[in-house]
């Protein structure tokens, strides 16, 4: 059976895309830019951002490996929606819009791989919007620490790491960086995470799993 996931569209990417790395701070494209390649993470973290009142950022999405982003301007030319910023050391594979193009319009397959790829996104965004206008800042700080986490380990002893600064974090929930304080210092003070420079350490995943869960 033909692959109809939203993986075979980053093995399209994989098999006939070119290979690109990024060091942190890198900008894969930029709001509004007429660019219309595709891309699939293959290494590291990928922060898609657009301009906010103030002058902020509001993180939309945050891409890791095996997710693709970049295909709605190749399909509607309209220009990039956001910026795609590299939030650490990553790799990308790149594709051409009109190449991206041709291989769904040959394969049905790929076609509705590139369908479910979409409909993932657009879940995502509805479910972090409705979350954003009815969820307390302290119980989607916990939910996003939990997604982030990534193993890791200091001194030798396992744990997990969120390689995140607090105005990236504020960012992401679209909210303020004093309100994003707040909710992890409770955090702290409960022995659920360390914070530091640029990362925080979660000692317990399953407590913030359990304050995750909507109330």
């Amino acid at each position: 059976m033909p692959n109809t996931t939203p993986t075979a569209v980053a093995a399209l990417l994989a098999d006939h895309g070119t290979r690109r790395a990024l060091d942190t701070g890198d900008v894969l494209f930029r709001e509004a830019d007429a660019s219309t390649r595709v891309y699939a993470c293959i290494s590291g973290r990928i922060r898609l951002v657009v301009a906010a009142a103030g002058g902020r950022e509001l993180v939309i999405a945050v891409c890791g490996p095996g997710d693709v982003f970049g295909d709605v301007t190749a399909l509607d030319h309209a220009g990039r929606s956001a910026t795609a910023v590299a939030m650490e050391p990553s790799a990308v594979w790149e594709l051409s819009g009109d190449a991206y193009l041709d291989a769904i319009v040959t394969e049905p397959a790929l076609a509705l791989a590139a369908l479910r790829s979409l409909a993932r996104q657009l879940r995502r965004a509805n479910a972090r919007i409705c979350a954003g206008e009815t969820e307390p800042v302290a119980t989607r700080t916990a939910r996003m620490l939990h997604e982030l986490a990534e193993p890791g380990s200091v001194a030798g002893e396992p744990t997990w790491v969120v390689s995140i600064t607090q105005t990236e974090l504020a960012d992401w929930l679209g909210t303020t960086r004093e309100s994003t304080a707040r909710a992890l210092a409770m955090l702290r003070a409960a022995g659920i995470i360390t914070t530091g420079r640029s990362r925080l350490l979660v000692h317990d995943r399953d407590a913030l799993a359990v304050l995750a869960r909507p109330t």
